[in-house]
């Protein structure tokens, strides 16, 4: 299961997912004072927005994370498995959608600025790629099933 180059690009965008944990994908300027976001909080100076919740961004990580770990399993059937990797997909878009406009509607409804400079903007459009790879291979897969049945 592993050893097939589709699961490790799945499991890459897993671990991507789940790195956003750590790092913060955007970061919150108030008063010369600097507030990271990450994927289930917000972290800064001042203890008034500290602990502020990133519950629709904590819930499509935890989603799409949880996709890319059930996608890995389903390699026995493949056509299932691309498009279970559609949905992932779609969840994963979302989340990437999802980073850029709360930070920039947080932002503007305290008075600050959003910044987009940090390193866990990456982290999604990393695991899109491998999704991306990820279906191809399968696809890839798929033909070669297919046409090796076809000759017998």
């Amino acid at each position: 299961m592993i050893q097939r180059i589709q699961s490790l690009y799945l499991f890459i965008g897993a671990i991507c997912i789940a790195i956003m944990a750590f790092v913060p994908f955007s970061k919150i300027i108030i008063d010369n004072q600097a507030y990271y976001l990450f994927l289930d909080t917000i972290k800064g100076p001042s203890e008034n927005i500290v602990g502020y919740q990133n519950l629709y961004i904590l819930a499509l990580g935890i989603l799409t994370g949880l996709g890319f770990l059930i996608s890995i399993f389903l390699y026995k059937n493949r056509i299932r498995q691309m498009r279970f990797n559609a949905i992932v997909f779609i969840f994963n878009c979302l989340l990437i959608v999802l980073m850029f406009w709360y930070p920039d509607h947080f932002a503007k409804s305290i008075g600050g600025n959003a910044y987009f400079k940090e390193i866990g903007i990456l982290m999604p459009l990393i695991s899109l790629v491998m999704l991306v790879l990820a279906n191809k291979a399968i696809k890839k897969d798929e033909i070669k099933v297919r046409s090796a049945d076809r000759l017998r």
